[in-house]
């Protein structure tokens, strides 16, 4: 049996072809503690990125960094760095910078 479905939405799938954005919405306001990142221990090993679960990590070339607009701080991505590279520092700490 096949069961039919017709999409409601131009973007509603199961999956996505990346040739457009589905949906995005700026949370980083959500987080409590954002990700800092310390160079000297990143290794570019992507980690971070694959369970990023926003998948808000930008490739810089040698490092990823959280985008902090989508970032909510879950802290995924620190917790699972196998060189602490990564940690969770509480936005309170930045003042009003973004």
């Amino acid at each position: 049996m096949v069961i039919k479905h017709k999409n409601i939405f131009e973007t509603e799938s199961c999956w996505s072809n990346a040739d457009k954005q589905m949906l995005c919405l700026d949370t980083g306001g959500w987080r409590t503690e954002r990700p800092v990142l310390d160079q000297t221990k990143c290794n570019y090993c992507g980690l971070c990125c694959l369970y990023c679960p926003p998948q808000c990590m930008l490739d810089k070339g040698d490092h990823y960094e959280a985008n902090l607009a989508f970032c909510k701080g879950c802290g995924i991505c620190a917790h699972e760095c196998p060189r602490g590279a990564l940690t969770m520092v509480p936005e309170g700490e930045f003042g009003n910078e973004g």
